[in-house]
C-alpha cells in the first residue's frame, strides 16, 4: 500500500515538474508556428480566410515597410516590382518568401558583401556597374546608394542569404494578419503588367545647376544689378522675382551691437565668413579703414531710437530654442550645431556668424519674429514662429555672448556721423540698403557711369570679378563663382522660359534644401537626421517635404496659392514648416508650375449617376470597403493607425487626373508612400463593387470626397475606446508612450481608483487622474507608435524634468534623458503597485505610491513614500513634490496646488514654494546624512 501511494505521488510531482517545465519553456515565435503548419496549408488557408484590403494597409505599414524594397515600377530597390508577374511564383512561394526569404533568391537581387581597401565593410545589392565602379542599394538603409571603384575594393563575396528581413512574420499581431498579408500578395501575383501611368521613379537627387542659372542665382545673392543695371540683364533676372535688397539699416543699431557693426563693416570676410556683404574699402589702409567704418557705425546709430541692450540669456529658453533650431527646418539651410555651437556643415550652409557677439536677445527675437520687415526680399523667410519661439530660438542663437564681448557704451559724435553719412553714400552702400528716406538710392549713384558700368559693358576680368584688391566691392568669389556668373552675362540677353524660371526660383530661395524636383534637390543624407515627424508610421514622406516634380499638375492654383502665399498646411504631423518668403517673390510659381506641368493624361469614366456613385465612394472609404479611413484623418479626426492628409480636404487640393493616377498606382506616382495600391496592376482588389472596374472604383471614390466638409462620416471612423481597468483588488501597469511624456512612460492603475504615470526617462511623478484607468488603443492600433489616453477626470500633469536634483546646478530640461539619473527598474508588492527604483549620482531611491481611503473626508488618497539612501553626506539636494499655477500654503505641511490639488509633506520635512517661467513649484530641500532619509507625501484632489 505504501509503495502505490509512493508512486501515485511520484506520478503527481512528475506531472507537476513537467507542468512547469513547459510553463517555463519560451514560447515559439509566430514565424515558427506558421512554419510548423506548412507552406501548402498556409496558402490554402489564406486564399479561403484572408482579407486583401486589410493586407493591403499591412503591406504599406511603418512596421513592415514593404514598400521600401518592393515599390511598384521601381528598378533598383533592394526586392523586386511583385506586381510584375512571374513564371514560378505560385500561393505556396508567396508564403515561403515571406517565412524563408533565403530559401530562394529572385535572380538579380542577390545581394554582396564588400570589403574596401580602407577596411569599411558594405552589403548591399548591386544595381549598376562598368568597368571602372559598382553600385549597390544599401542593406542597411535602403534609402542609400553607394558607389564604389573597383580600384579600391579588397574583397567581393555572393550573399547567400536574401536582404528580406527573417521573422519578418514576428512584426504581425496574430495568424490572421498573415494570411491577410499573403491574400494581397496573392492578388498581384495575379494581376497583368503595371499600367502606363503618367510617371516614373523619380531620380537621384542631384546638386548641379545650368552655369547659367548658377551665375544668375550668384547675382542676385551679390547684388550685381543693384549698381550694373540699365539693361536686358534686369528684365531676364527678375522677371518674376524683385530683385534682392539688402537688411533695413534704420534701427540696426537698436538691435545689433554697435562694436560688432563697426567690425564688420571693416572686416565683413574675417568677422562672417561666407557673407554675401562685400569688403568696400579693400583699398584703404587699417587707418583709414577703422575710422570709415567707426563713422558710418555713429551714422547707423544715429538713425535708431533705442539704444542697443545686450541682455540677459535664459537657459531653460535657449534649451527649447536648440530644439526648435534643429527641428522646424532652420538647418535645412543654416548649418546643425554641436552641443557647443560649433557648426557641423558650414561648408554647405549659410553663413551666420557670431551671432553671440552681434544680436541682443531682444533684437534677434523681433527680427526672428517678422524676419520680412528687416529683409523685405524674403531670401530670410518667415518660419511661422510664435513670439515665444522666437524668443526661445533667440536665447540659443545669442547663447555664449560674455567675457569677450566689448561692453563699453558706444557715445555718438556729430562729426563721425556727417562723416558716416558720406561715406556711406560714396562707397556705395546706398546702393543696396535702405538707411534714410525709405528706399535705396540707386538713382543717385547710377549716373556715375564711370564707376557702374552696365551689365552690358562690364569688362569680366576686372573689377569685382578679379581676384585683385582695388576700389572696388571684393566679395570673395572663388574661381567656379566667377565662371559662373561670366556664363550668366554672356547670355544674358536671352530669356528664360516658364521651366527656368521655376529653377531660377527655387535656387534662389533655396527651396532644393528640401524640396526636389525632376530630380534635382531634396534633402541632402547629411541633414536628413534633421527631419522629423510625430507618427513614425508615415515613414519617410511622414517627415520629408514632398517632391515638387509634376506638382503644377497635382494641385489646383488656389490651393497652391493658399500654400504659397498664405502658409496653408496639412501635413500637422511633419515638424519642419514650410517657411513664407511672401507673395511677391513666389506667386508667379502658380501659374508658372501650373504651364509647365501638364494633367497626366488618364482615362476617366464620367459617372452616370453621380448621387449612387457618391452612396459607392462611402462606402469604398469605410472599413467595409478599401478601408480608406484607417490611415486618413477625416474632418481633422484623427485615423486608427495614422494621422494621413483628410479626406475631406483631397478634392479641393487635387486635380482629377492626378488622383486617378495616384489611386491606381501609388508608389509609382510617390515613391516611398505608405499608400497601399488596391488596383494592383490595374486589377480590383475589391471585385464585387461596380463589377471590378478600378475608372469606376476611383470614380466614385472621387465623387464622395467631391462632398468636402459635407461628407457623410465613413463606418470605421469612431472607435469605442479600449478600456484597461484596474482588477478588483489588484492594480493594473501599461508601459508605453503616454501623452507629455516620451516612450518611458509607465501608467498604473490602482483598485481604489486613482492613477498615475511615471516617467522613466526623467525620473519624474508626470501625472496624477480618478477614474477609469487608460485606453490603449492609440498604441493597440498604431504598430506600437501611438500614445495611451488616460480615461477617468481630473487630469493633474506636471512639468518635465527630474523630480530630485542638485539645487545649485540642476539639469537644463528638454526632451531627453539626464545624465546624472538613471532608472534601474520597479518591484511589485502582492497587488501588483510597484515600487520605482532610480539612482542620482550615487544616491539610490525607491519610490513607492499606494492608494487609500481618508474615512473622515471620504476622498481617495494618494500616498507617495519616497526613501533615499547615500553612502556619504551630501547637501544642496532639492525634491520637486508638485507644480501649478499656483501654490498657496494652507499651513505648514499642507498647500493648494492650482485650484485642486491638495499636497501635505510629512513634518520631517520643511516644503518651499518657488516661482519660475513654467510656473510655480513646491519643493522640499534636502540635506542627506549617510544611510536612509524618507520623505512622505500625500495628494488628494
Amino acid at each position: 500500500m505504501n509503495r502505490i501511494l509512493l508512486a501515485a505521488l511520484l506520478f503527481v510531482l512528475g506531472c507537476h515538474a513537467a507542468r512547469g517545465l513547459a510553463q517555463s519553456a519560451p514560447q515559439p515565435s509566430l514565424t515558427d508556428q506558421l512554419l510548423a503548419e506548412g507552406s501548402r496549408t498556409l496558402a490554402a488557408q489564406a486564399r479561403e480566410r484572408g482579407d486583401a484590403v486589410r493586407g493591403a494597409i499591412l503591406f504599406s505599414t511603418q512596421s513592415l515597410s514593404c514598400t521600401k524594397c518592393h515599390a511598384q515600377g521601381a528598378v533598383d530597390l533592394l526586392g523586386p516590382d511583385l506586381t510584375q508577374v512571374s513564371a514560378d511564383r505560385n500561393d505556396e512561394t508567396i508564403v515561403e518568401a515571406i517565412l524563408q526569404p533565403s530559401k530562394s533568391i529572385a535572380k538579380g537581387f542577390e545581394s554582396v558583401k564588400i570589403l574596401t581597401l580602407e577596411g569599411r565593410v558594405v552589403t548591399g545589392r548591386p544595381i549598376r556597374q562598368d568597368n571602372d565602379t559598382i553600385v549597390l542599394r544599401e542593406l542597411s538603409d535602403t534609402n542609400r546608394v553607394i558607389e564604389l571603384a573597383f580600384d579600391d575594393i579588397d574583397l567581393l563575396e555572393p550573399q547567400t542569404v536574401s536582404a528580406m528581413p527573417t521573422k519578418l512574420a514576428d512584426q504581425l499581431k496574430d495568424r490572421q494578419q498573415f494570411l491577410d498579408l499573403v491574400k494581397y500578395l496573392m492578388d498581384i501575383a495575379q494581376t497583368a503588367q503595371a499600367p502606363n501611368v503618367a510617371a516614373s521613379m523619380h531620380a537621384s537627387r542631384s546638386t548641379s545647376l545650368d552655369p547659367r542659372i548658377h551665375g544668375l542665382v550668384l547675382m542676385d545673392q551679390f547684388g550685381c544689378v543693384r549698381c550694373h543695371g540699365d539693361n536686358a540683364a534686369a528684365p531676364t533676372m527678375h522677371a518674376s522675382t524683385p530683385p534682392k535688397q539688402a537688411p533695413v539699416l534704420t534701427a540696426a543699431a537698436s538691435r545689433i551691437d554697435p562694436h560688432y557693426i563697426r567690425r564688420f563693416i571693416a572686416d565683413p570676410h574675417g568677422v562672417k565668413p561666407g557673407t554675401s556683404m562685400p569688403d568696400l574699402m579693400q583699398h584703404l589702409s587699417d587707418e583709414d579703414r577703422d575710422a570709415v567704418s567707426t563713422a558710418i557705425t555713429h551714422y547707423l546709430m544715429s538713425l535708431s531710437k533705442d539704444p542697443f541692450k545686450r541682455g540677459s540669456i535664459d537657459d531653460q529658453s535657449a534649451a527649447r530654442g536648440r530644439e526648435l533650431f534643429h527641428s522646424v527646418g532652420c538647418v535645412a539651410c543654416h548649418s546643425p550645431r554641436g552641443k557647443d555651437g560649433d557648426e557641423l556643415m558650414a561648408d554647405s550652409s549659410v553663413a551666420l556668424g557670431d551671432l553671440s557677439q552681434k544680436y541682443s536677445v531682444d533684437g534677434l527675437s523681433a527680427f526672428l519674429e517678422n524676419p520680412h520687415s528687416v529683409r523685405p526680399s524674403g531670401r530670410m523667410p518667415d518660419m511661422k514662429l510664435t513670439h515665444w519661439e522666437a524668443v526661445d530660438l533667440a536665447n540659443y542663437l545669442v547663447s555664449g555672448a560674455g567675457d569677450d564681448a566689448d561692453r563699453r557704451p558706444m557715445q555718438t559724435d556729430p562729426e563721425r556721423i556727417r562723416s558716416g553719412r558720406k561715406s556711406f553714400t560714396e562707397l556705395g552702400c546706398v546702393q543696396c540698403h535702405v538707411a534714410e528716406g525709405g528706399q535705396t538710392q540707386q538713382v543717385q549713384a547710377r549716373g556715375r557711369a564711370d564707376r557702374y558700368p552696365s551689365l552690358a559693358e562690364l569688362n569680366t576680368a576686372q573689377g569685382c570679378l578679379s581676384a585683385k584688391s582695388g576700389a572696388w566691392a571684393n566679395y570673395r568669389l572663388d574661381d567656379a563663382q566667377r565662371d559662373a556668373i561670366r556664363v550668366a552675362l554672356q547670355s544674358s540677353a536671352a530669356t528664360l522660359d516658364d521651366r527656368e524660371h521655376v529653377v531660377l526660383t527655387m535656387a534662389t530661395f533655396r527651396c532644393d534644401r528640401c524640396h526636389s524636383r525632376d530630380g534635382w534637390g531634396g534633402v541632402s543624407d547629411q541633414r536628413d537626421p534633421y527631419f522629423h515627424t510625430t507618427n513614425e508610421n508615415l515613414g519617410p514622406q511622414g517627415r520629408i517635404p514632398p517632391t515638387l516634380s509634376g506638382v503644377g499638375g497635382k494641385l489646383r492654383s488656389k490651393w497652391l496659392r493658399d500654400v504659397l502665399v498664405n502658409g496653408r498646411s496639412i501635413r500637422p504631423y511633419m515638424n519642419t514648416r514650410m517657411p513664407q518668403y511672401g507673395a511677391a517673390n513666389v506667386a508667379h510659381l502658380v501659374d508658372r508650375f501650373a504651364t509647365v506641368d501638364p494633367k497626366p493624361l488618364v482615362e476617366i469614366t464620367e459617372t452616370q449617376d453621380p448621387k449612387e456613385a457618391r452612396q459607392t465612394g462611402l462606402e469604398l472609404v469605410g472599413n467595409g470597403g478599401l478601408n480608406c479611413i484607417a490611415c486618413h484623418t477625416f474632418q481633422h479626426k484623427p485615423a486608427q493607425t495614422m494621422p494621413a492628409v483628410d479626406l475631406t480636404e483631397m478634392a479641393e487640393r487635387l486635380h482629377r487626373e492626378w488622383f486617378y493616377q495616384y489611386m491606381v498606382s501609388p508608389q509609382l506616382v510617390s515613391p516611398g508612400t505608405v499608400m497601399p495600391s488596391f488596383w494592383p496592376g490595374g486589377k480590383a482588389i475589391r471585385k464585387e463593387i461596380l463589377g471590378g472596374d478600378p475608372n469606376l472604383q476611383v470614380g466614385a471614390v472621387w465623387e464622395y470626397l467631391l462632398e468636402g466638409r459635407q461628407a457623410r462620416t465613413p463606418r470605421g471612423l469612431q472607435l469605442e475606446p479600449i478600456r484597461l481597468l484596474a482588477d478588483q483588488g489588484r492594480a493594473v501597469m501599461l508601459r508605453r508612450s503616454y501623452p507629455g511624456i516620451g516612450k518611458r512612460g509607465i501608467g498604473v492603475g490602482y483598485p481604489g481608483g486613482l492613477n498615475l504615470a511615471f516617467d522613466a526617462e526623467q525620473m519624474r511623478l508626470a501625472m496624477i487622474w480618478k477614474g477609469d484607468f487608460a485606453d490603449p488603443g492609440g498604441v493597440w492600433r498604431s504598430q506600437g507608435h501611438g500614445t495611451v489616453r488616460p480615461l477617468g477626470s481630473d487630469l493633474i500633469r506636471f512639468p518635465p524634468g527630474p523630480d530630485l536634483d542638485d539645487a545649485q546646478s540642476p539639469w537644463i530640461v528638454d526632451e531627453g534623458r539626464p545624465p546624472r539619473h538613471q532608472f534601474t527598474g520597479y518591484d511589485l508588492d502582492d497587488i501588483g503597485r510597484p515600487t520605482w527604483t532610480y539612482r542620482f549620482g550615487e544616491i539610490e531611491i525607491e519610490d513607492y505610491a499606494i492608494d487609500s481611503k481618508d474615512t473622515d473626508a471620504d476622498q481617495a488618497v494618494l500616498k507617495r513614500t519616497v526613501t533615499f539612501t547615500s553612502k556619504d553626506k551630501r547637501n544642496n539636494l532639492v525634491f520637486r513634490v508638485a507644480s501649478g499655477e499656483t501654490v498657496k500654503a494652507i499651513d505648514q505641511q499642507t498647500f493648494l496646488i492650482g485650484e485642486s490639488l491638495r499636497v501635505r509633506v510629512d513634518a520631517q520635512h520643511q516644503a518651499e514654494v518657488e516661482q519660475s517661467e513654467t510656473g510655480m513649484h513646491l519643493v522640499v530641500p534636502l540635506s542627506l546624512p549617510a544611510g536612509d532619509t524618507t520623505l512622505e507625501i500625500q495628494y488628494r484632489w
